[in-house]
Order: C-alpha cells, then structure tokens, then sequence
C-alpha cells in the first residue's frame, strides 16, 4: 500500500540520517534491503560479508588488506597467526654458538700460525747476527762521514749508516716480538751450519767457504769466530778485525776514504752472503722481504764503492 511504503521509505530514510553508512555492516544492511523478497542471500551475505564489488568500493587499503579482512584476519589475526617469540627465535643460540666457534677456531689457528720461531732457527739466527753485523758497519760508516775527504765518500756513508741503522731497528723489534733476546749464547752463524750441526747441509758453506774475497783465510769456525785477513778472529763473514778498525779511526783525508771502501766493500760481501741465506730459508715472510732488499741494496752500493776507488786511484777491494 502507498501509506506502508512511505512509512517503510521515511523509516529507511531516518534510519540512513542517523547513521551514516561508515562501516561494514551497515553496507551489508543496505545490501540485504534492497534485494528482492524470495531471494536466497549469497554465501557473502549470509555470513554478514559485502560482497567483492561492494568491498572493493569501500574498502580504503590495497586488494591484499581486502582480503585480510575478508578473511577474518585483520592486525588482531596476523598476532593471533604469528608464532610465539621462543618459537621464532628458537636458531639464536645456534648462530651464536656457531658464530664463537668459528672465532675460537680461528683464534686458534691464528696461534699456529703466528708461533715465533724458535731460538735456534735461520729467521731468529739471521736476525741477531745480522744486527751485529750491521753495528759495525754503521761504527765504520761514522768514522767516514766525520773524518773522510771526498765528499761523494762521505754521503755513502751516511747512506749507509742510516739505512742499517734503520734495519737494526727493525730486527730488533722482531726479535723482542718472538721473545727472543738479542744476544745468544749460540755460536755465530750457527744458523747457517751444515746438518751435522742441525742446520741445511746443502748450503752450509754459504756463510763459511763462500767468502773468495780474502775476508777468511782458513773459511772456518775458531772457537765461536772466524779466521780474518789478518789472521784474527772476526764473529762473522766480511766483519772488519779490531786492528783494522783501529787503523781507520785513525786516518783521515783521501786514505781515511779508501780504507773505508775497501773494508765496506768486504764487509757488505759477507753480508750479503748472509741475506742471500736468509732469503732462501727463513720461515718468516717479513724476514724473507728484508732479506732479499739487503741483497739487492748492498750488491748495488759495492759496485757504486768500487767505482769511488777507481776515482781515487786506488785498487778495487
């Protein structure tokens, strides 16, 4: 009848004005009135749902938030969905133990690897004597930059002394960080010994009967040294006797100049031999690298000292 429809239409119509369709339900509400009586309600509406076009036109987030909600699964499902924390966090300690163990193990290899060498090995040996070796190089190269007479003379000296004073300084502190001392109670040159000795046997001689120079006479060990040009004792190969040291403190001028260079000359020779030794056998790299620039270093200066002599006019050492 016309009376029950606008009473029907003005009950819709306050119904609408006192609440604004906002939400859900009042969509589904609407939805469900306007259908025709007899109609069977969709699965949508039965279950008090909008149906997808209704939800799509309403609905304010992206097509994944609608179908978190058609679901039933808005922000309070996702928490009552996600696992307890013990359960997602349940590998922690499993990376954490694994994590220490790789550092342990690595720790571990790394004091392997880093065991200083032992008292009686080439790099500690070469690392002493060559120390010493250079000491007195320096104290001869002094004497000349003081008291020398040809100036080109008097700079290699200088050279000289600050590069193995430089190299002293860095042996040093090698052997204080393997905890060796620098003096040994080891005969010199113990390192370089044949295997009898417990050294290499196939390079035994390079520090002994290497030398044809005339820095040894006999090419062998005298109770803890060696036999000299001059038939004195010397600690090592190419070391300088104390006489001679003695006769170069006291020159001076152009003889002051060629003592130096022969001596130099003899001394970088056993040297060298060392170096060479050094290069071939020591464990350590840094030993090994040092070893070998001392090589090239003093091969260079010899050649460079024997042309000073020629320019004096005096014999090549």
């Amino acid at each position: 009848m016309p009376r029950d429809s606008r009473t029907a239409d003005g009950t819709r119509a306050e119904t609408d004005a006192a609440a604004p369709r906002s939400s859900t339900a009042a969509s589904t509400a609407a939805s469900t009135a306007t259908k025709p009586s007899g109609m069977t309600p969709t699965v949508t509406e039965a279950a008090g749902l909008p149906d997808a076009a209704e939800a799509e036109r309403t609905s304010p987030g992206s097509d994944e938030d609608v179908l978190v909600g058609a679901a039933g699964s808005g922000p309070a499902g996702a928490r009552a969905d996600r696992a307890p924390a013990w359960v997602r966090l349940w590998w922690t300690p499993l990376v954490l133990f694994a994590v220490l163990g790789l550092l342990a193990g690595g720790a571990g290899l790394r004091v392997l690897l880093d065991r200083p060498p032992a008292d009686n090995s080439v790099d500690v040996g070469f690392a002493r004597d060559m120390s010493e070796h250079h000491s007195q190089a320096v104290q001869m190269a002094m004497v000349e930059f003081n008291h020398g007479g040809n100036a080109d003379v008097r700079n290699m000296a200088q050279d000289i002394a600050l590069s193995q004073q430089r190299e002293i300084g860095v042996m040093d502190a090698w052997l204080s960080g393997w905890g060796r001392t620098s003096t040994s109670a080891n005969a010199p040159m113990a390192w370089m010994a044949d295997d009898s000795a417990g050294g290499h046997g196939d390079h035994g001689t390079a520090g002994t009967g290497a030398m044809t120079d005339g820095t040894m006479t006999g090419g062998g060990m005298t109770g803890g040294g060696m036999t000299g040009r001059t038939g004195e004792t010397v600690r090592m190969p190419g070391m300088a006797t104390e006489s001679e040291l003695g006769t170069l403190a006291a020159a001076s001028g152009r003889d002051l100049d060629v003592q130096f260079l022969t001596l130099m000359i003899h001394h970088h020779r056993g040297g060298v031999a060392m170096a060479q030794y050094a290069s071939m056998h020591a464990d350590d790299d840094r030993v090994r690298a040092l070893a070998r620039a001392m090589v090239v270093n003093q091969a260079w200066e010899i050649d460079q000292m024997q042309r000073y002599l020629e320019q004096l006019g005096a014999p090549r050492a």
